[in-house]
Order: C-alpha cells, then sequence, then structure tokens
C-alpha cells in the first residue's frame, strides 16, 4: 500500500456531499479526486495515480460499510 497522508484528517461525512472529479489541470495534466464535504469543511482524496484494483477495493469497502449502515437502522427501528 503506498497511501500517503498529508496531514491529520477526522471527517465526520454526515449527509456529505460526495463527488468525483476529473480533468485536466492548468497545466493540461490529468487529474482525478474523491471530494468529500464543501467549503471549508472539504477533504480531497487524489485518486490520479490509482490503480483500478485499488478503486475496486475501495468500493468494496463502501458496499460493507453501506451494509452495516443498513443494519443499525433497522435495529433501532426495531
Amino acid at each position: 500500500m503506498s497511501a500517503q497522508l498529508y496531514g491529520p484528517i477526522a471527517l465526520d461525512l454526515g449527509d456529505g456531499p460526495v463527488a468525483a472529479t476529473y480533468g485536466r489541470d492548468e497545466d493540461g495534466r490529468p487529474f482525478a479526486r474523491l471530494v468529500f464535504g464543501e467549503g471549508s469543511q472539504t477533504v480531497v482524496v487524489s485518486v490520479t495515480r490509482t490503480p483500478a484494483d485499488t478503486l475496486t477495493q475501495l468500493q468494496e469497502a463502501i458496499a460493507q460499510l453501506a451494509a452495516w449502515t443498513k443494519r443499525q437502522t433497522l435495529r433501532e427501528a426495531a
């Protein structure tokens, strides 16, 4: 794993927003990012050089978290 942390981060995602952005920067280089939050509460994760397999792992982790959240909601409703 070669993930790099550029500073301490703690984010309670709450109700988002979450976005994927991609394109070319002002120098014409391609970029891809996951953007969490907005304004001064924004956290950006660069995925420009991330292999597709790692993004698949991210999808799987998010699916696991979504399933956990649904289970918690069902437990609270019961």
